[in-house]
């Protein structure tokens, strides 16, 4: 009996074939599109978050693959959803349909609960070091910021965390989850990418609408050739890091459609302007390089020699060509950029800030959730190394810095990443994710999940090698 049984949530019949689990899924991404040109969204507000979960409790039971794959796809298309709502019942600064990828991935904990002797396995310890750290700093920030943001800043802190945990403890799935990930991932990047390339050059009134009434100044204008693009997210950077990790997961594997993938993906990728993105999928790449073995090393050099070739005509013409040059300009004076000076005085104005105080200030009191707290104080961090001592103290951030170097080294660092190019791949997902910390706080919340579910995905791969020997 598992947990969900014993909850009484019934379990779907084994007997559902798998192609009424493929009907169900297409008209489940189907249904806010219709429901949007039936004028309808003000439903889709709330039966999307519905009807996500009873899918996501569907495949959880009984196809973890497709589980997996449900759950990717709802961080990568979900926010589109929210703008299709908003375009048509008016902005809401917090969205029902933005809690639908929170609720899905949630499920994992149901595994964690049944399986929680693994938490004490010797490549789940430092994780769950982390993990402690993160409580910590939840309970802190119930008494600091109150239960409701602490709440959901919970959300983007432990979740990410619960998927590592969650494919690691079902390391025998490692195939099904290796093959769903990595079509997602395909298919992901040739839709964000075409979208992003779209919306650069002519972006549809929806996103316009979103890029006015959520008065992000740095996202650009809602003009042609004026975007910073954020494609079906909601910001150029968390789209940057979701690209960085499809990107560099397009690296292996024999699929035809990963070359033009990787052709409108890199130019959104481009088109982002995401400079902290840029350089982790640099150092992801190094990784690889030094991973690979010669002969495939030549082969992905050659590939990317084509896909450039093939990108150069639409990257190296207008606007565009422009906009990248000036950013790749920013890099290179870098003592002269206007947000490098910025940061160089927030860290010199917060450091002892966010040192002095050996509790921490917790959960809920930094980010959007502050915005639920009562006293209406948000504190924005432009510095994950700045902001996990403010947040979680000395106790919590000593927890939880120590469990993620912790894991980040068992994956980067383990032999069997020379014999598997996908854990190769995963542990330079997880190692482009890590080196953005100083810009801002990369292990939660979007990029949080390919940090901590790509750490999960090596390490269930190395058990499943061990496990065939």
């Amino acid at each position: 009996m598992d947990v969900l049984t014993a909850i009484n949530i019934k379990r779907p019949s084994l007997k559902i074939h798998i192609q009424k689990i493929w009907i169900a899924i297409v008209l489940f991404w189907a249904f806010p599109f219709i429901f949007y040109l039936a004028h309808l969204s003000s439903l889709t507000n709330y039966l999307f978050p519905l009807f996500a979960f009873v899918l996501g409790i569907v495949l959880y039971r009984g196809y973890p693959g497709l589980y997996v794959s449900h759950m990717w796809w709802l961080w990568f298309i979900t926010p589109e959803i929210r703008r299709l709502v908003d375009y048509q019942i008016g902005f809401q600064p917090i969205s029902p349909v933005m809690l639908t990828p929170y609720l899905v991935t949630g499920l994992t904990f149901f595994s964690i609960l049944l399986y929680f002797p693994t938490m004490l396995n010797k490549r789940v310890f430092p994780i769950t070091l982390a993990m402690a750290g993160i409580i910590y700093g939840y309970f802190v920030g119930i008494i600091n910021a109150g239960l409701l943001p602490a709440t959901f800043g919970l959300l983007n802190w432990l979740l990410p965390v619960f998927f590592g945990i969650y494919v690691i403890i079902f390391a025998k799935k490692y195939e099904s989850f290796k093959r769903s990930t990595y079509r997602t991932f395909v298919w992901g990047t040739m839709i964000m990418g075409l979208y992003g390339l779209f919306q650069y050059i002519n972006p549809p009134p929806w996103d316009k609408y979103w890029m006015l009434a959520s008065k992000m100044l740095s996202i650009g204008l809602p003009l042609p050739y004026h975007v910073r693009v954020f494609s079906t997210m909601n910001s150029p950077g968390p789209f940057a890091m979701e690209l960085m990790g499809t990107l560099l997961m397009l690296s292996v594997g024999a699929s035809f459609w990963r070359i033009p993938a990787a052709i409108f993906g890199y130019i959104s990728f481009l088109l982002t302007l995401v400079r902290t993105a840029w350089g982790g999928w640099a150092v992801g790449l190094i990784y690889l390089i030094y991973r690979f073995k010669p002969q495939h090393t030549i082969r992905y050099i050659f590939a990317g020699i084509l896909i450039l070739l093939m990108a150069l005509p639409i990257l190296s013409v207008g606007p565009l060509a422009k906009n990248i040059d000036k950013r790749v300009q920013s890099i290179q004076n870098v003592q002269q950029n206007a947000s490098y000076k910025a940061r160089v005085s927030f860290y010199e104005d917060f450091l002892i800030k966010s040192l002095e105080d050996p509790i921490g200030s917790g959960i809920g009191n930094v980010g959007v959730a502050a915005r639920l707290s009562s006293s209406g104080h948000v504190v924005d961090f432009d510095s994950g190394i700045m902001e996990i001592p403010y947040v979680l103290g000395w106790p919590g951030a000593v927890l939880f810095v120590f469990g993620t170097i912790w894991t980040l080294m068992n994956v980067v660092l383990n032999k069997l990443a020379n014999k598997d190019s996908f854990i190769a791949v995963y542990g330079a997902i997880a190692l482009s994710v890590f080196v953005g910390i100083p810009f801002f706080n990369s292990l939660i919340g979007t990029s949080g999940m390919l940090f901590w579910g790509f750490c999960g995905m090596a390490i269930a791969g190395m058990n499943n090698q061990l496990t065939l020997k």
